[in-house]
């Protein structure tokens, strides 16, 4: 049975679980990326940077609301800490306010994300060819494994070992 992680409660444990989580799909996704599977590699990228984008708006929830009107402060303390797809580059523009560089991994992320579901239907992404997205996702992949100075505060043997694994 899987505990439930409250970012109110313990935010402290959402923003770990959640790194660990990044580093995981992160490694998900190159092990795909190697078999040939292509959609699901780009699946696994784009959640390992869900996760990440969740994790940093816990982190710094406090600075993020300061000068939200109420309506976003609700949104954020709803759905927002979590990062949904919907909202991602808009928290994106809100993290870079704060000092993390985001937006490209972002940006990146959701066309994976499209690709995931629509493969190479010219009518619904803009990858002409598989290097293209293998570059994407190897691209999300150096930003996960960059990520590690958003969070020295959270960092320690495990996280590490899961680092060391997805860069081997």
């Amino acid at each position: 049975m899987y505990e439930v992680i409250d970012y109110k409660s313990d935010p402290r444990a959402y923003v770990y679980v959640k790194m660990l989580e990044a580093l995981n799909e992160a490694k998900l996704s190159l092990e795909m990326l190697k078999r040939g599977m292509l959609t699901n590699a780009s699946a696994k990228a784009f959640m390992a940077v869900k996760a990440i984008v969740s994790a940093l708006v816990v982190k710094n929830l406090d600075k993020v609301l300061q000068s939200k009107p109420e309506k976003e402060k609700e949104w954020y303390e709803r759905v927002g800490y979590s990062a949904p797809t919907t909202g991602l580059i808009g928290i994106s523009y809100d993290l870079e306010k704060l000092g993390y560089d985001v937006q490209l991994a972002v940006k990146t992320a959701l066309l994976l994300h499209s690709f995931s579901y629509n493969g190479f239907d010219p009518n619904f992404v803009n990858y002409r060819d598989r290097r293209e997205v293998e570059r994407d996702i190897v691209t999300v992949i150096q930003f996960i494994k960059s990520s590690k100075k958003y969070f020295e505060d959270i960092w320690d043997e495990k996280l590490e070992k899961e680092l060391k694994e997805l860069e081997q």
